[in-house]
């Protein structure tokens, strides 16, 4: 009994992993390194608002990340 189980399970594994598999080609976007961000502005930690013009002619690492609340 425990023999078919497995065989089973594997069985349904193989075939949940063939479902998950891409047949298309990921289509390779240009590059957007060095390129102009567009302006915007953001709600900062100190409750006030930050453009990215304000920034202007300094190199800026944009980093986004998720919060909760």
């Amino acid at each position: 009994m425990n023999k078919y189980l497995f065989v089973t399970l594997i069985i349904l594994l193989m075939l949940v992993l063939a479902g998950c598999a891409s047949t298309a080609e990921p289509t390779l976007l240009p590059s957007l390194i060095g390129s102009t961000a567009p302006d915007f502005s953001l709600d900062n930690a100190l409750g006030g608002k930050t453009s990215l013009s304000d920034y202007d002619g300094t190199p800026v690492l944009l980093f986004f990340h998720m919060a909760v609340g």
